[in-house]
């Protein structure tokens, strides 16, 4: 792996992992208004939800977005 290939995955890496979050708010936002959670169990809630999104951002935006960062 040579040091463009780092950089290319550090820069689409940090991309994901900030707009995830928005994205998780949203998406927890819409669980809480159908099931009412509080404490620990919210917590859990945003952590999975990011864990999911951050998940599925990286497989999907790693090989789309070479060429463009």
């Amino acid at each position: 792996m040579n040091l463009e290939n780092i950089r290319y995955h550090i820069a689409v890496t940090l991309l994901v992992l900030g707009c995830s979050i928005p994205i998780m708010g949203i998406v927890v936002w819409i669980i809480t208004e159908m099931i009412p959670l509080e404490g620990r169990a919210l917590k859990i809630a945003y952590i999975t939800t990011y864990a999911a999104i951050v998940l599925f951002g990286l497989r999907f935006y790693i090989p789309r977005m070479r060429g463009m960062t």
